[in-house]
């Protein structure tokens, strides 16, 4: 798919497993295991989902997914168990390598969204992509960097220490554009500062809702995560996105979705629901 001047390619980095009840928060297990059955241990499959954008002399990649820097007992926990970077094997299905992105737009520097930003070789740590510039906002780092007792397990500080430290990060401070095509919006319902992107032609634009909707079925207002700090900010920003994607005609990319990579917005009695199933590639 091509929107403006960027081609845009879904990076798979594989999936991992949480409890569904911190997925759906309040809603009960015999409404939400219709749309995401558990497993025996009651926990939901989960997509780890980027987006490439190429145009414009640029690599831009979103997100890098959970890494290969995993001891055992996570792995079995979280049931991932990738042994290499799998970001950096789907970029290579499309001809691209680490080395050819210029741009990371870190939308929060939770693990599952930063792990595979960094590469651990040789007991030390360097960013994955040696000639890129990484984007995160300002108050995300200083949220990651002191975060709160109910979301400080979220945080890995190994995979993003070493950003900071190799000075390749850019502090952000609210609304950004990357460029023409590409820009940043803030929400601070699932976390501090979560940025994410929209990029947009003359005529198109695809919206990366990163932990926003991690899957198609949090389009119901309830469905909240109880990972996310300020629900009811959360449930504000998902209407309002939601509305401006109905009326402008948006695809809505999910980076969580075990089942839906992208779809634009219907509307009905019940609120708003999925339109249409969009193939990106």
């Amino acid at each position: 798919m091509k929107i403006g001047s960027y081609e845009i390619y879904p990076v798979e980095g594989g999936s991992f497993r949480l409890d569904g009840g911190a997925l759906y928060g309040i809603i009960p297990r015999a409404l939400w295991e219709k749309t995401s059955p558990p497993d025996p241990l009651n926990r939901v499959r989960v997509q780890l989902r980027s987006l490439l954008l190429a145009g414009n002399g640029r690599k831009i990649l979103i997100d890098t997914g959970m890494g290969q820097d995993w001891t055992e007992k996570s792995r079995e926990i979280y049931n991932y168990h990738n042994a290499v970077n799998p970001i950096v094997e789907s970029l290579q299905t499309y001809g691209f390598t680490a080395e050819d992105i210029t741009d990371v737009i870190l939308t929060h520097l939770h693990f599952d969204h930063t792990g595979g930003a960094v590469a651990h070789e040789n007991g030390s740590y360097r960013p994955q992509f040696p000639h890129a510039a990484y984007y995160i906002q300002r108050e995300q780092l200083e949220w990651a960097l002191s975060p709160s007792g109910k979301d400080k397990g979220s945080f890995i500080r190994s995979t993003f220490m070493p950003l900071l430290e190799a000075k390749v990060l850019t502090l952000l401070d609210g609304y950004t554009r990357i460029d023409d095509e590409v820009e940043l919006l803030t929400f601070n319902g699932h976390t501090k500062s979560q940025q994410l992107v929209r990029i947009f032609g003359s005529n198109i634009s695809i919206f990366f809702a990163g932990d926003l909707f991690p899957f198609a079925s949090h389009f119901k207002p309830p469905c909240i995560m109880a990972y996310d700090l300020n629900p009811l900010i959360t449930l504000n920003e998902k209407n309002e996105i939601l509305r401006l994607a109905y009326e402008e005609g948006w695809i809505v990319f999910f980076q969580h979705d075990p089942e839906n990579t992208a779809v634009t917005i219907g509307k009905n009695e019940k609120g708003f629901t999925i339109k249409d199933i969009i193939k990106i590639v």
